[in-house]
């Protein structure tokens, strides 16, 4: 099998900080320490985070909350299933979300539901929630 990039790295970990929103510190270190072998910039991150992994869970973020967060897979989401789905999402026409509305709506919900969780696993210095 050949090695991931560290981005397929990063959506993976990523993928998992947009599913819950409360770890602990061993968790927290565990994701920070993945994310730093990746050797992406914290700028890097954050563009993965908001732009890539928000944009490909879009539509399921849209899903978790219509379902009142019965449509999550038991809180973890699969990390060769995350870098799927962002390579999916990446690889199809851009304009085909910006001009759907409800991929608007679930980019917008997945972005907050990401934010509480990506500062903390991006600062070390910052004290988990």
């Amino acid at each position: 099998m050949a090695a991931l990039s560290g981005r397929q790295i990063a959506w993976g970990v990523l993928a998992q900080v947009w599913v819950d929103t409360s770890y602990d510190a061993t968790e927290l270190a565990a994701f920070r320490a993945q994310l730093a072998a990746t050797g992406l910039s914290s700028r890097e991150l954050k563009h993965i985070a908001y732009y890539e992994v928000c944009g490909a869970f879009a539509l399921y973020t849209l899903a978790v909350y219509a379902s009142a967060g019965m449509a999550l897979p038991d809180w973890f989401y699969a990390e060769e299933d995350a870098q799927q789905q962002v390579a999916a999402w990446l690889a199809r026409p851009r304009l085909l979300s910006l001009l759907n509305p409800f991929w608007w709506l679930g980019y917008l919900l997945a972005i907050d539901l990401m934010g509480s969780t990506l500062n903390t696993v991006l600062s070390p210095d910052t004290p988990p929630s």
